[in-house]
């Protein structure tokens, strides 16, 4: 069809025939151009995003059983996979301006009532609280995942989400994750639960209990083969410990609980020169944190 605009060099009203793209004003002789047409954007389903969403975490939680040293960058990636198609379509459906902040926060609520309505089957007139393996999967893989994403709407849903998750149920936090800091926990072995500890208590890598139990591994437990396999298994578990605490827990409370419950008690027995007494005590730790923290 024809199109009518005003012309660039003189601004009156040219009419560009149907067929063309461009034609010359009979006023000025300047080139006049037909608009560029535009795909309207998707309209935004967020009902059915929601579910689809919820439909993925379920679909995906056994991951949270595998996740691991060796395991987490190929779960990683899977889980990732799995999201990419939804934020593309969510994208694209979305304003780059007003309006756009609102939207999003609607799927992360649509997301989450989805979420909860899932718990709700197996809660049984009990309060509904988050399913841990959930939980896990959404602090671990899901929000890394998302603000790894290329497309923005990634990084901005995976915010609203943890901020909302708090805000419905702060006895289950979860935490802001990226997949650098859970991945590099993992290369580097920095992330170890004593550590963790007296890092949340503000002491510093050469203070009184890591030093005692620095020494209490080189003297103690890695002369012995027993000894080295605990210490082992120990660097194996232990980050993924850390990890599902920062991102799955009241941090600070849960390390304050190990300081007392643990880390003191093995003191006393280092300083006793019960070394079989404090090795049982940490070994203890190490099973009730995996128990509690490691989806089974």
């Amino acid at each position: 069809m024809d199109h009518t605009v005003n012309c660039p060099g003189c601004g009156r009203p040219v009419t560009i025939p149907q067929g063309l793209d461009a034609c010359f004003c009979t006023y000025c002789g300047a080139r006049v151009e037909r608009p560029q047409q535009t795909e309207p954007a998707t309209a935004l389903d967020t009902a059915a995003l929601a579910k689809n969403l919820r439909d993925l975490v379920e679909k995906d939680r056994p991951l949270s059983r595998q996740f691991g040293r060796t395991t987490y960058e190929g779960l990683f990636r899977e889980h990732q996979g799995h999201l990419a198609p939804h934020m593309e379509s969510l994208e694209s459906a979305l304003p780059a301006g007003e309006g756009r902040e609102a939207l999003i926060g609607a799927v992360a609520d649509a997301w989450l009532d989805e979420l909860e309505a899932l718990w709700r089957r197996t809660a049984r007139g009990r309060t509904v609280t988050p399913y841990y393996l959930d939980q896990h999967l959404v602090a671990i893989y899901t929000i890394p995942a998302l603000r790894d994403l290329p497309q923005s709407c990634g990084e901005e849903l995976a915010r609203a989400l943890q901020a909302r998750w708090v805000a419905r149920w702060p006895k289950n936090p979860i935490g802001l994750g990226s997949y650098q800091t859970v991945s590099e926990g993992f290369r580097k072995r920095l992330c170890f639960i004593t550590t963790a500890v007296c890092r949340q208590q503000g002491k510093g890598d050469d203070c009184y209990e890591l030093t005692a139990f620095r020494r209490f591994r080189d003297r103690e437990l890695l002369a012995t083969a027993e000894g080295a396999a605990l210490v082992e298994e120990y660097y194996r578990l232990a980050p993924a410990i850390v990890a599902s605490v920062e991102f799955c827990a009241d941090s600070a409370a849960v390390y304050d609980r190990i300081y007392r419950d643990y880390l003191l008690p093995c003191l006393g027995r280092i300083e006793a020169g019960d070394a079989a007494g404090c090795r049982d005590k940490y070994v203890e730790m190490v099973r009730d944190l995996e128990r509690t923290y490691l989806p089974q």
